[in-house]
């Protein structure tokens, strides 16, 4: 199993590592890129918080480019994102009280202007309209492509698990 996620997360990080938005002329440094990554779950984890406002949410949009797509690799689903419309989507999602949340870096790969995430999710929350509160702990990877301003212009969600 744990050879099988390597070897996934290698191929996963061989295959961003080729692709054209990877050449770009202006790549951002080593550093850069992991502190773009903890600042990525620095805005996730602040705008799933409790007391999130706003604010939290506007500060993760910021991080992402205006034409930035969202794809979910594991449903073959992929979003060519308005900012303005995921904005009303976070909002709404913030009446979905969150108990208890944290997302916790377990690894991270960075290529040029790419960086990849394996992250460990926990927490509770309590869906609108539901008397019972949900347990989450979740394992993911989410790579993240970046432009030459810095901000993610592709984001890759592989699954809970690959």
């Amino acid at each position: 199993m744990r050879n099988m996620l390597v070897f996934k997360l290698s191929l996963c990080f061989l295959s961003l590592f080729f692709s054209t938005a990877s050449f770009a002329l202006d790549n951002l440094s080593e550093a850069q890129l992991k502190q773009k990554g903890l600042e990525f779950v620095a805005a996730k984890n602040a705008r799933q918080r409790l007391d999130s406002g706003v604010e939290d949410i506007d500060h993760y949009l910021s991080l992402l480019s205006e034409s930035f797509i969202d794809e979910y690799v594991h449903y073959k689903v992929t979003f060519s994102a308005d900012k303005t419309k995921l904005r009303a989507r976070l909002i709404e999602k913030m009446k979905q009280q969150t108990l208890e949340n944290q997302v916790q870096i377990q690894q991270m790969i960075v290529g040029p202007n790419v960086v990849v995430l394996k992250l460990r999710e926990k927490g509770k929350i309590k869906p609108t309209g539901q008397s019972q509160s949900l347990d989450i702990d979740r394992l993911s990877v989410i790579s993240l492509e970046f432009d030459k301003q810095g901000r993610i212009s592709h984001i890759r969600r592989h699954g809970e698990t690959l």
